[in-house]
């Protein structure tokens, strides 16, 4: 399994947390890694995550509803860093 660093500005990390599904995937490792970066907002997070953390992301999240660019535009970046890895 390959990692990657996934990083996202301070509204990505909000859009994320508020469209993640925390009653269903809230004990997972992914979930830690989030939560952290909420509770540590900064400009911009470089999140190291994993193909699974990934795919976890895009399972939960998607389909993104056309009007919010934020989130739309982080999942995105989550799917090209997945691409990224497997084409390693």
């Amino acid at each position: 399994m390959q990692r990657g660093i996934l990083q996202l500005t301070k509204e990505e990390v909000i859009a994320i947390k508020n469209a993640f599904h925390w009653d269903i995937n809230g004990s997972t490792i992914l979930a830690s890694k989030l939560q952290y970066a909420m509770e540590n907002l900064q400009d911009i997070h470089s999140i190291e995550v994993s193909e699974d953390d990934l795919e976890l992301l895009l399972d939960d999240i998607m389909p993104v509803d056309e009007t919010n660019p934020i989130l739309k535009n982080v999942m995105e970046k989550v799917a090209e860093l997945l691409r990224r890895l497997r084409n390693v």
